[in-house]
């Protein structure tokens, strides 16, 4: 038997994915994403050692 995709059993997934494609848009459009991989690179070189 084929199962259909019903919205109403995984509405707390769409829901949760709306939200988080929403606030990864967000973080984009206000700038966040390079002040976080900054961060991520300064981290990484101080782990290893180079920085």
């Amino acid at each position: 038997m084929k199962k259909h995709f019903h919205i109403k059993n995984n509405l707390p997934a769409v829901i949760l994915i709306v939200i988080g494609i929403a606030l990864i848009v967000f973080g984009i459009s206000s700038g966040q994403a390079t002040s976080v991989l900054n961060k991520a690179r300064k981290i990484c070189m101080e782990c290893i050692g180079i920085g």
